[in-house]
């Protein structure tokens, strides 16, 4: 039997059970004044409160680290009828992801299985409230977050709506190589095709391009001025290019490999079903520390009217602006050469797609 699970109240009580766990298993003494001088230190829960945009909001903070290894048959987050025109897809929710799960298992089919938790550090649960027409305060979002996030998250991405910012890169090569084979051309074949040509005089020079989500068919991040919803697929967005380090090939990249309101870029499929990803590192997979690796400014929200949340990975008090319904945000933080994203795939991934690491103690693959 499958069940279906809210997946801010799946959180929350994975969170509560988490901080249980940890009570259950502390004995409390009495400590003596002269102790008490030499401690430091912070609550783990804490409040905080802020007013913007005619918005109030209340924040409950939880100091803690928690490891995660969890699977959910189907996480639905936003599932009404909508009939804006910036919904891209006949999909039913704005966040529609079968076999969720968060963390993986090494070894899961042996005696040696070990557990590689999703690690979460510092997360909140935040409300906005706002005065409505008739003077009454009410609720006007919820959001469940975290102050970093590293590690596997899986499952069947049928939909999602909000900001997923992620760097897809890769070798110039590998792009050529998918080519011929997609075009069934040669070594020899290639030098008469325009677009293999291009992608031989390349070589082996990284190429790299900033996906969110997009559009099917054009690329697009917006319509009518209104940022999609519901989208079905990540790209190289309508407009934008591959890019490169290497001094001598940057100059081309714009006029080869951009996305040019095709979906194509140097020939190649630009914008990638969210299907083809069943598993996708959040964080930085170099970085074993959470403070180093962990991705920040992650959170989950459902709002009846547009909010703007607070961004907690910016340093200049800015804000995420949502709409009405359900919002997942994994952007990326910082600019320039300091710009870090909350996942990175390589181009042979975004060709051919990533498959799903195990996420269950056995030779379940799935819905343990």
């Amino acid at each position: 039997m499958r069940s279906t699970c809210h997946p801010l109240k799946s959180l929350l009580t994975l969170l509560c059970g988490s901080l249980f766990v940890c009570a259950a298993q502390a004995e409390l003494k009495p400590m003596a004044d002269s102790e008490l001088a030499e401690i430091t230190g912070q609550a783990l829960v804490t409040l905080d409160g802020l007013t913007y945009g005619g918005f109030e909001y209340t924040r409950v903070n939880l100091g803690a680290e928690i490891d995660l290894l969890t699977n959910i048959d189907e996480l639905r987050l936003g599932n009404y009828s909508r009939s804006q025109p910036n919904t891209v897809s006949d999909q039913p929710a704005d966040i529609l992801i079968n076999n969720f799960a968060l963390g993986r298992v090494d070894n899961a089919n042996s005696s040696n299985a070990s557990v590689v938790p999703f690690q979460v550090r510092d997360p909140y649960l935040e409300f906005a409230f706002k005065v409505n027409g008739q003077g009454i305060r009410e609720v006007a979002g919820i959001r469940v977050g975290f102050g970093r996030a590293r590690g596997d998250l899986s499952g069947d991405i049928h939909s999602l709506t909000g900001n997923m910012q992620g760097l897809v890169t890769g070798s110039a090569s590998t792009a050529r190589e998918y080519y011929m084979q997609q075009n069934n051309l040669n070594g020899f074949t290639c030098i008469f095709n325009f677009d293999c040509l291009a992608l031989s005089l390349a070589g082996n020079s990284e190429i790299f391009s900033e996906i969110q989500l997009v559009k099917n068919g054009t690329g697009d991040t917006a319509v009518n001025g209104q940022p999609i919803n519901r989208a079905t697929h990540i790209g190289v967005p309508n407009g934008a290019s591959f890019h490169t380090d290497n001094a001598a090939l940057e100059p081309l990249l714009p006029a080869i490999a951009s996305n040019n309101g095709d979906c194509t870029a140097s020939g190649l499929p630009a914008c990638f079903p969210l299907l083809n990803y069943k598993s996708i590192f959040v964080g930085d997979p170099t970085q074993a520390d959470l403070s180093i690796g962990g991705a920040q400014g992650v959170f989950f929200s459902l709002q009846n009217q547009n909010v703007p949340w607070q961004d907690l990975a910016s340093t200049t008090n800015q804000f995420v602006a949502t709409q009405s319904g359900a919002f997942a945000n994994f952007a990326k933080s910082g600019e320039g050469a300091n710009t870090i994203y909350p996942f990175i795939v390589s181009l042979y991934e975004a060709l051919n797609g990533a498959a799903r690491v195990p996420t269950c103690i056995g030779d379940v693959a799935k819905g343990c």
